[in-house]
C-alpha cells in the first residue's frame, strides 16, 4: 500500500466517525443537503483535505457549518486540525452533482425584480446564504429550510420567537426571498405586525370617508395570499379590530393551505392580551425560538462581516468585541462598527486596548442615556400589553403581577429611585412591596428562564427609543 493510499483510508475513517456525530447533531435537511456530499482524503499529521463537488458545497461547508465540522474533527481525531477545502467534480459522470432545487447558488438564481421586492416588502439582503447558522439557531434554521422548499405543505402555521435582535426578521425573510426566487407564480406577502394595523385602520377610515363600510383591498391583499408573513405579530394583542381581521385572515388561509410565518417576541403562552382562539391556532403548526449567540456564534458572526467587508480587523480584536458583547447580534455589529470607525477616526492601530476604549465610551455613552420612570413604565406596559392604569391599580391578577413587579425592578435599577418613591409613583404602595418585588425579581433572574429574557427584552425597549 503507497503512502498516498494509507492517507486516504485513514481520512476516510476519521471522516465516517465525523459525518455519524454530525448527522446526529445536525437537521437530516442541512446533513443531506450539504455534509453528506464532502468526502475527506490526505490525512497527514493534523492536516486533511475535504473534497466538495460544488463550489456552492464548499461555501457552505467553509463556512456557516466550518465551526461544527473542525470542533468534530478536532474532537474524534484528538488534535487540533488544519482542513483544506478542494472542489472536484464527479469523477464517473465528470459532471457536477445536482443537490436539489433547495440551495441553488443565488448569484445563479436570483431572478426577482426590484418591482418584485416593492410588492411583497421583503429586502433583498436576507437570505439563508447569509445567515449563519449554530447551536442557538439550528432547529429554527432546519425549519425554516423545510418551509421554503415545500410552503404549505408542512410546518404550517410556523410560528419564531426570540428577544430583539436574535435573527428572526433574517430568517422569515429568507423563507420569502427563497419563495419568491424559486416559486415566482406564488404570492409572497410580508408585513409587520404594526404595518398589518395601520393598514386596517386606514382600510376602515377609507369606508367611512366613502359612506359605507368596505375592506376588500385590505383583504384581498393578504387573505390571496399564497405566503403571509407577519413579523412582530405581538402587536396586534389588545386591539380587538386588529385581532378579528387577523384571525379571518389566518382561517382563510390555513383552510387554504397556504403558507404563514409569524414571529413574535415571546411564546404564544405568554400572550396576556391576545384572544385564546388566536394562540391556539398559533400553536396548529410548529413552534420554535431563537435562543441568545453563544461566543463562538458571536465570533464567526464578526469574522464573517469582516472578511465580506475586507476590513483590516485581527482576530483578537475580533475575540475581544464577541466576548465583550454578549446581548444581541444588533448591538454586536454596533460595537464592530465603533471600534472600526474609532480607529479610522484617530488613525490608531486596531489593537484591543483600542478596542477596549472604543467599547468603554459606547458603554458610557450607553449609561449617560435619560432614562425616566414613565419611559420605563411606558416600555413594559408596551412588552406586556398592558395598562399603566393597571400597573398602578389594585388588582393582583397573574397577568399584572409580573409586569408590576418587573417595573419595579428596573425603575430602581436604572434609575436609582427609592423605594418608597416607587411605591408613590406605582399607585401609592408601601415600601416594602416594592422591595419585595425588586427581590422577587433579582431571584428570577438568576435562572436562565422567561423572567430573565422578558427583563433584557423590555430593557431593550427602553434604549432603543
Amino acid at each position: 500500500m503507497s503512502d498516498e493510499e494509507y492517507k486516504d483510508i485513514e481520512a476516510k475513517k476519521l471522516w465516517k466517525k465525523v459525518l455519524a456525530e454530525l448527522e446526529i447533531d445536525l437537521s437530516p435537511i442541512v446533513y443531506n443537503t450539504w455534509v453528506s456530499h464532502a468526502k475527506a482524503e490526505n490525512l497527514h499529521k493534523n492536516t486533511m483535505d475535504l473534497v466538495c463537488p460544488t463550489p456552492y458545497i464548499k461555501e457552505q461547508l467553509s463556512g456557516k457549518y466550518y465551526p461544527m465540522i473542525k470542533g468534530s474533527i478536532d474532537r474524534l481525531g484528538h488534535g487540533d486540525y488544519s482542513i483544506h477545502f478542494i472542489v472536484r467534480e464527479d469523477k464517473k459522470s465528470g459532471e457536477v452533482k445536482d443537490i436539489g432545487p433547495l440551495f441553488k447558488d443565488p448569484k445563479k438564481e436570483s431572478t426577482a425584480s426590484g418591482e418584485d421586492y416593492r410588492r411583497t416588502g421583503l429586502s433583498r439582503k436576507y437570505t439563508f446564504e447569509n445567515y449563519l447558522m449554530g447551536n442557538n439557531n439550528r432547529l429554527a434554521y432546519a425549519i425554516a429550510t423545510a418551509v421554503a422548499e415545500t410552503p404549505g405543505k408542512v410546518y404550517n402555521p410556523f410560528f419564531l420567537y426570540s428577544g430583539v435582535g436574535f435573527g428572526k426578521t433574517h430568517l422569515m425573510q429568507a423563507v420569502g426571498n427563497k419563495i419568491l426566487q424559486d416559486k415566482p407564480e406564488l404570492k409572497v406577502v410580508y408585513c409587520t405586525g404594526e404595518s398589518f394595523t395601520n393598514e386596517l385602520i386606514e382600510s376602515l377610515q377609507k369606508g367611512k370617508r366613502n359612506g359605507k363600510y368596505t375592506a376588500n383591498e385590505f383583504r384581498d391583499k393578504f387573505r390571496k395570499a399564497d405566503v403571509l408573513l407577519i413579523d412582530d405579530v405581538q402587536f396586534i394583542a389588545g386591539r380587538e379590530a386588529t385581532q378579528e381581521e387577523f384571525f379571518h385572515t389566518f382561517d382563510a388561509l390555513h383552510r387554504a393551505q397556504k403558507q404563514i410565518v409569524l414571529t413574535s417576541d415571546r411564546p404564544p403562552k405568554d400572550f396576556t392580551n391576545l384572544e385564546q382562539r388566536i394562540t391556539s391556532r398559533f400553536s396548529m403548526g410548529i413552534i420554535a425560538d431563537i435562543q441568545p449567540a453563544d461566543l463562538e456564534m458571536r465570533t464567526a458572526i464578526l469574522r464573517r462581516k469582516r472578511d465580506e467587508n475586507e476590513d483590516p480587523i485581527p482576530n483578537d480584536v475580533i475575540d475581544f468585541i464577541a466576548e465583550k458583547i454578549d446581548t444581541n447580534i444588533r448591538e454586536l455589529e454596533g460595537a464592530y462598527l465603533q471600534v472600526l470607525t474609532h480607529a479610522h477616526a484617530l488613525g490608531v492601530a486596531m489593537t484591543v486596548e483600542n478596542a477596549a476604549k472604543a467599547l468603554g465610551q459606547s458603554i458610557r455613552d450607553e449609561i449617560k442615556k435619560p432614562v425616566n420612570v414613565n419611559k420605563i413604565l411606558n416600555a413594559v406596559c408596551n412588552y406586556y400589553s398592558v395598562k399603566a392604569a393597571d400597573i398602578k391599580g389594585k388588582k393582583r391578577t397573574k397577568d399584572l403581577v409580573i409586569p408590576r413587579q418587573v417595573a419595579m425592578f428596573l425603575i430602581k435599577e436604572l434609575t436609582e429611585t427609592p423605594y418608597m418613591t416607587i411605591g408613590e409613583f406605582l399607585g401609592g404602595r408601601d415600601h416594602t412591596t416594592i422591595m419585595y418585588g425588586v427581590d422577587k425579581i433579582n431571584e428570577e433572574l438568576t435562572e436562565m428562564g422567561k423572567t430573565r429574557q422578558d427583563v433584557t427584552n423590555v430593557k431593550q425597549m427602553i434604549f432603543q427609543t
